[in-house]
């Protein structure tokens, strides 16, 4: 499945460690390698196990992984 971008709104610039997010797509995690280690050129990511698919808002049967992929900006400390 390809990534779906969603609100960026929704989701808390805390978990990427950025100030402020400007731009948030998430897709499910297809289970290739370890979800701690997913990496995206260029964006912070972020898995988390969920019962409810953020790309739908429906509840699933049974609990699955998604990655979520952000951009933003991070807070510079001199």
């Amino acid at each position: 499945m390809s990534w779906k971008f969603i609100n960026p709104q929704s989701v808390n610039s805390r978990l990427f460690a950025l100030s402020e997010v400007h731009a948030v797509k998430v897709k499910k995690y297809d289970g290739n390698g370890d979800v701690r280690n997913f990496s995206l050129k260029g964006w912070d990511t972020y898995a988390d196990l969920m019962d409810i698919d953020p790309r739908t808002g429906k509840k699933l049967k049974r609990s699955e992984w998604f990655v979520f992929a952000a951009k933003g900006r991070r807070e510079v400390y001199v």
